[in-house]
């Protein structure tokens, strides 16, 4: 664990004064630990100036807890905050491994070193669902709300996931990080007319909307291994797998979630087991050995040796550098068309006091802002969650972010979703395994979309 303090100067006031003054309304920051401290009443109830609810909170500091992986965006965010408000904010980073257990562990026993922290995608339940994370509605009734955040101009499916909770609101979206399938369209252009020679059909993926579905995908990876190209697949026993598989299994079944609004899993469908299929059938014409995790087919890409391959925005990035936008990559959705939801929202610690509370709000509420939601883009390569984020501007500097407006690529709000309540890791636990070893060879698809169904229905009757 690595705890850092900001006092140093971050020029960002040059951006602000560019991007505008919506970032600097409703700004404060405070620290604190677990009950106990100042500041009574309901949220916002110390502010005198309504025009400046910062002013109220000037002095008092802020601790938030983030993934050592955005460590450099939030010591800068954190810095920036600082220097607008006098309040000092120290950011705490964890090792993404050890981030949620250690979290969890503090938020138990009632002893959390942190006002605020980002949480992924998935670690949402596990926060909000035992009360660990602040119900945000009051605040946003309060004279902490700043009147140009704009919270519907997140896209939906950011709210929604990183957010909410059976209806309440939680946390502020910060990261929109959505899956995506590149192809080396070079390479691709050198065997065109063999395939559709072959095929009758185009060996290119559309631009966004990528191949129509994973048999079609199969199709061209078939092809392209005869032809000495193979592609990259995440295959090893590990949770990229539990990455991987929803893209397919939402593909074959027009399902987002592998769970139903009851909890039950759709794991017994009919498309479930054709997608493992699918992703079994694809070993074959993929990178040997297969991918261990994130880095490894990532690399895989870099280095030239696989045409196609789903990954995160950051791997993403680096592919146009390395290859350039639509001269030797091609990014659209993953085949089939929903994608895996990645990304990480801004929650506060419901035990701090109530000082602590307001100004970890605003905190939150200046960092998810308008301005700020750009700034992490261009500055950080954080994923835009707004919609208002993608100018043309943003996109012919970073091309990348037309994959992610809505506007170009209206596919970016249809996505894959993992299992986000508070037992998604003993479900991702027993899937990764289960289907290694189908990938392996030792068991057929169907048997092994049964014994996952049937442990996941398990899991869910223990709730």
């Amino acid at each position: 664990m690595v705890r850092e303090t900001n006092t140093s100067r971050v020029d960002r006031r040059s951006y602000l004064r560019i991007a505008g003054t919506g970032a600097m309304v409703g700004l404060a920051g405070c620290g604190g630990n677990i009950g106990g401290g100042g500041g009574g009443g309901g949220p916002g109830s110390q502010v005198e100036d309504e025009s400046d609810p910062a002013a109220s909170y000037e002095g008092v500091e802020l601790n938030f807890a983030t993934s050592s992986n955005y460590i450099d965006a939030w010591d800068d965010l954190a810095a920036g905050f600082s220097e607008e408000t006098g309040i000092e904010v120290t950011v705490t980073s964890y090792a993404q491994s050890e981030m949620l257990t250690q979290l969890l562990n503090q938020f138990r026993a009632q002893e959390a070193s942190f006002d605020a922290f980002i949480s992924d995608v998935i670690w949402t339940g596990s926060f909000m669902q035992p009360g660990f994370a602040e119900d945000l509605g009051p605040y946003f009734d309060s004279p902490l709300a700043n009147d140009d955040y704009d919270y519907d101009d997140h896209l939906n499916v950011f709210a929604e996931n990183y957010g909410q909770w059976d209806g309440t609101r939680y946390g502020l979206p910060w990261y929109g990080d959505v899956m995506k399938l590149s192809v080396r369209k070079d390479v691709l252009e050198d065997h065109a007319d063999a395939y559709e020679e072959e095929h009758g059909e185009s060996i290119m993926p559309e631009m966004f909307g990528g191949y129509e579905s994973y048999e079609k995908f199969n199709r061209v990876a078939q092809f392209m291994h005869d032809e000495g190209w193979d592609m990259g697949l995440e295959g090893q026993r590990g949770w990229n797998i539990v990455y991987s598989y929803p893209n397919r299994f939402a593909a074959e079944t027009g399902e987002s979630s592998m769970l139903d609004d009851e909890g039950n899993s759709r794991l017994d469908m009919e498309g479930a087991t054709t997608a493992l299929q699918h992703y079994m059938d694809q070993v074959e014409w993929a990178r040997n050995p297969l991918s261990t995790g994130y880095t490894q087919s990532r690399d895989q890409f870099l280095d030239g040796n696989t045409w196609a391959v789903e990954q995160w925005g950051t791997a993403t990035a680096k592919f146009i550098d390395e290859w350039g936008w639509e001269e030797g990559v091609r990014v659209s959705l993953t085949p089939g068309g929903f994608p895996n939801l990645g990304g990480w929202g801004v929650l506060l610690n419901t035990y701090s006091d109530q000082e602590t509370k307001d100004a970890a709000f605003l905190f939150a509420q200046w960092t998810t802002s308008k301005e700020m939601d750009k700034y992490a883009f261009t500055e950080h390569g954080v994923t835009p969650t707004r919609r208002s984020s993608f100018t043309d501007e943003i996109k012919e500097q970073n091309p990348q972010a037309r994959y992610q407006d809505p506007e170009e690529n209206p596919g970016i709000e249809q996505l894959s979703l993992r299992p986000r309540n508070p037992q998604y890791q003993e479900l991702g636990d027993t899937m990764q395994v289960q289907i290694s070893e189908a990938l392996s060879g030792n068991s057929s698809a169907e048997e092994t979309m049964q014994n996952i169904h049937e442990e996941w229905q398990d899991i869910m009757s223990d709730d």
